[in-house]
């Protein structure tokens, strides 16, 4: 049971005892029912993860175009999911919790290849960018990236309006989570933006982005549930949840709507 919670040594004992509590005595306490469903949600979202993004594959597939489809979204989103994979790793977070960000992952690689061959994109650059990502995914594994650490100053104001300020570090990882809601959001943005330009969404599945827009709101409550203390990936998800929200508003909304001619490749 250990092995699969992960996570803090509290987190890991309460499931210990609640699965005692559940054979035993066939007794759910309240914060144990919150616990199981946690799991079971999040386990869920691992394994939908497994095919999360392959209604878009087979969508840009069928279709022999990637036209509306921006590379820089599924690009962006290589490295969101290269950082949190790295960041839940090294804090030893329960895989349940992160565990299908290595299938999207996965997923995002195919994507981009896809986008590449159908926009015609020069291989030159796109493998060149695509080996920095792989340097970029192999340092962020590493001891180094663990135990690097950032000064930043810190200040403190008193009560006669004194300030007394000072340097403190953080750890390189904390710093790239933040770093990565940002990039997340950014990842979306060109999504979102070219939808409203274009009104051409025929190359986006509804069902990939559907799910997207569920899984994020399910992290949300096993992110508060189980990892309460770790405030940068519950905002993470919470944002990530309102920019999927939107983008199956603009399949909705423009799903039945004909892009205007000359738009349809762009």
């Amino acid at each position: 049971l250990e092995a699969m919670a992960g996570g803090s040594s509290s987190s890991r004992q309460r499931l210990a005892e609640c699965t005692s509590m559940l054979l035993e005595h066939f007794a759910v306490p309240g914060d144990c029912a919150t616990l199981f469903l946690s799991k079971v949600l999040g386990y869920c979202v691992m394994l939908g993860g497994i095919a999360f993004k392959v209604p878009q594959i087979l969508k840009i597939h069928r279709n022999k175009s990637a036209g509306g489809v921006s590379i820089s979204q599924f690009a962006l989103e290589m490295c969101v999911s290269a950082i949190t994979l790295s960041f839940n790793y090294h804090i030893a977070a329960p895989f349940s919790t992160y565990g299908e960000s290595f299938f999207i992952l996965l997923q995002n690689i195919v994507l981009v290849f896809q986008i590449r061959y159908y926009q015609n994109i020069s291989f030159a650059s796109f493998g060149g960018a695509f080996a920095v990502w792989i340097g970029f995914v192999a340092f962020l594994y590493s001891d180094t990236a663990r135990d690097l650490t950032i000064p930043l100053p810190k200040c403190d104001v008193s009560a006669q309006g004194v300030s007394n300020c000072a340097v403190s570090t953080i750890p390189l990882q904390h710093c790239l989570q933040a770093i990565n809601t940002f990039i997340m959001i950014v990842s979306r943005l060109p999504q979102i933006f070219q939808n409203f330009r274009t009104k051409n969404v025929e190359n986006l599945s509804i069902i990939t982005w559907g799910l997207n827009l569920a899984g994020s709101v399910i992290r949300v409550f096993t992110t508060m549930r189980e990892l309460a203390d770790q405030l940068i990936l519950l905002a993470s998800f919470v944002i990530s949840a309102a920019l999927c929200f939107i983008v199956v508003l603009q399949i909705l909304l423009y799903g039945k709507t004909k892009p205007p001619k000359g738009m349809k490749q762009q």
